[in-house]
């Protein structure tokens, strides 16, 4: 019998009733250290215990073991996904347009590599976050077009002209809003809106192997399910503590999606994969809302402040990419997809000052020289995100100082 030492809150759906998170649900099970939670179930010599208190026969005991040899085959569409997210917000594209290294000077420059591939990287995005993309493609055509920019004037006040511009040493491409536009991109699609997205897709089909394998590879894991080589969630998770145990519930779905008669065991093991992969990423929010706080209050230069501006888009790509998502209609899912609900996220980015409807009409980029107020915006975020997770202040402030893992 398997019993989980992370979030698992299968159960606590059930007993809740709860929908596809847009409305509010009461989901949030977790200790108050933010720590594991017992999976609830009873062990018996045959494994789980459905129901009305019977064995469901499964007898595959996990370990730590994972074998995934056609792993790049079977891997093949959500590898092929995360290529194609690289080359539209990396050097490719987005990221070479900042440094200079390409040109783009449209927004078919962007609508081109976000629209290739079959299925491509907007197919799998979220009809919301879809509508964000675009607004932060031509955001960034409009700063692009800018080019260097002094963002903040010899007051120290916020000055970003009409379109932002490319700001600091490093080339960060922040509009009028105070917002590093490709960080939401970037953060906002490898997270809730695309690849975490598709993944809930694929659980309402057949879960065997090669579904887990694909699940894993969209968090942003390997064949070897290495932590020196992570990439997109999985190293956000990996940063937050988070790897391990959420390695834990992949290898456990694996496991049993090889034996039909463990089909219970693989479906609680896969809602506590996607529970800890939301829980990870709004963890980093966390960390990222704090970190541009401080590098606001203790900047003394221009690199300073873009840093830590860059900070804060990336947290908040990572919490706005999970407003919209759908829940599954069938699966271990079914109603359930996350756990957030878009009121709480509209919360959280109004704290900060985003306006989802205009980008560019944000009031982000005003926190530069006020750091109180800003710190201020972020305690109301945390207050969010403990709320949404059920956990007491004490466990989401922890995420300010993390232990990788």
């Amino acid at each position: 019998m398997r019993k989980s030492l992370i979030l698992v809150w299968a159960v606590l759906f059930a007993l809740a009733g709860c929908d596809d998170g847009n409305d509010g649900n009461d989901a949030g099970l977790a200790t108050d250290a933010g720590g594991a939670t017992d999976s609830g179930t009873t062990p018996t010599d045959s494994g789980m215990v459905d129901e009305d208190g019977g064995a469901t026969g499964c007898t595959v005991t996990p370990g730590a073991a994972w074998d995934a040899p056609s792993f790049e085959t079977n891997a093949a569409t959500a590898l092929a996904l995360r290529m194609q997210l690289d080359t539209l917000v990396g050097d490719d594209t987005m990221r070479g347009a900042e440094t200079g290294a390409v040109t783009v000077d449209d927004v078919t420059d962007l609508t081109g590599p976000f629209g290739a591939g079959d299925p491509s990287v907007e197919d799998v995005t979220t009809t919301y976050y879809a509508g964000i993309t675009a607004d932060v493609f031509e955001e960034f055509v409009e700063l692009i077009g800018v080019g260097e920019l002094d963002l903040v004037d010899g007051d120290g006040a916020w000055a970003p002209g009409a379109a932002g511009g490319i700001f600091g040493s490093s080339s960060r491409g922040i509009n009028e809003g105070g917002l590093e536009v490709r960080q939401l991109a970037d953060k906002g699609l490898f997270g809730g809106a695309a690849l975490y997205n598709y993944a809930l897709t694929l659980t309402e089909g057949d879960l065997d192997q090669a579904t887990i394998e694909s699940l894993g590879a969209l968090w942003g894991t390997n064949q070897a399910l290495d932590f020196d080589t992570r990439t997109d969630s999985a190293d956000y998770s990996g940063d937050m503590g988070y790897h391990a145990p959420t390695v834990q519930e992949l290898v456990a779905a694996h496991a049993y999606a090889a034996d039909d008669a463990c089909a219970a065991e693989r479906d609680e093991a896969i809602v506590a994969f996607f529970r800890t992969w939301e829980l990870s990423l709004f963890a980093r929010f966390v960390y990222y809302a704090n970190a541009g706080s401080t590098g606001i209050a203790a900047a003394t230069n221009d690199d300073d402040v873009a840093g830590a501006l860059q900070a804060l888009a990336e947290g908040i790509g990572l919490g706005l990419g999970f407003r919209g998502v759908d829940s599954p209609a069938s699966g271990p899912l079914a109603g359930a997809g996350r756990v957030t609900t878009d009121a709480q996220i509209d919360a959280m980015m109004t704290s900060l000052g985003v306006d989802t409807a205009d980008l560019g009409a944000s009031t982000t980029g005003e926190f530069v020289s006020d750091p109180t107020s800003f710190s201020d915006a972020v305690v109301e975020v945390e207050a969010e995100v403990g709320t949404a997770f059920g956990l007491d202040s004490a466990a989401v402030e922890a995420w300010r100082d993390p232990t990788a893992g």
